[in-house]
């Protein structure tokens, strides 16, 4: 067995998938996984990709930050993606960071509040 079978999300963490009845504590506990990770900066805006000073002539630095970015992102997208059930895979079509999978899910499972629903509960 490879020493990275063993280090999956999947194999780390036992969650239920992603299905069309569990978003909140899917949600919860996949925000709980990358916080461990130090990946939930991915999906919340904290750590936005890093851009380069003079794009045609990066520095190291700059050059090292961005592929350090990039390897998080990946880990962050794989996290999210092994962990959703097959029928909720057309939710992550076309996404091309872990931001934009979870700006994808939650427009999906986190429709717009209604403002006469809310206005009922707060009179």
């Amino acid at each position: 067995m490879s020493e990275s079978s063993g280090n999956t999300p999947s194999s780390l963490y036992k969650i239920e998938l992603l299905r069309d009845d569990n978003w909140i504590p899917w949600k919860i506990k996949i925000e709980a996984i990358l916080d461990d990770r130090g990946l939930e900066g991915h999906i919340d805006g904290a750590k936005p990709k890093p851009v380069f000073a003079d794009p045609q002539h990066p520095t190291e630095q700059e050059r090292a930050a961005i592929e350090k970015w990039q390897t998080d992102d990946k880990k962050a997208q794989t996290t999210i993606k092994l962990l959703v059930h097959d029928t909720q895979a057309i939710h992550l079509s076309g996404a091309k960071t872990a931001r934009q999978l979870w700006e994808q899910l939650k427009a999906v499972k986190e429709p717009p509040p209604v403002p006469g629903v809310i206005m009922h509960y707060i009179l």
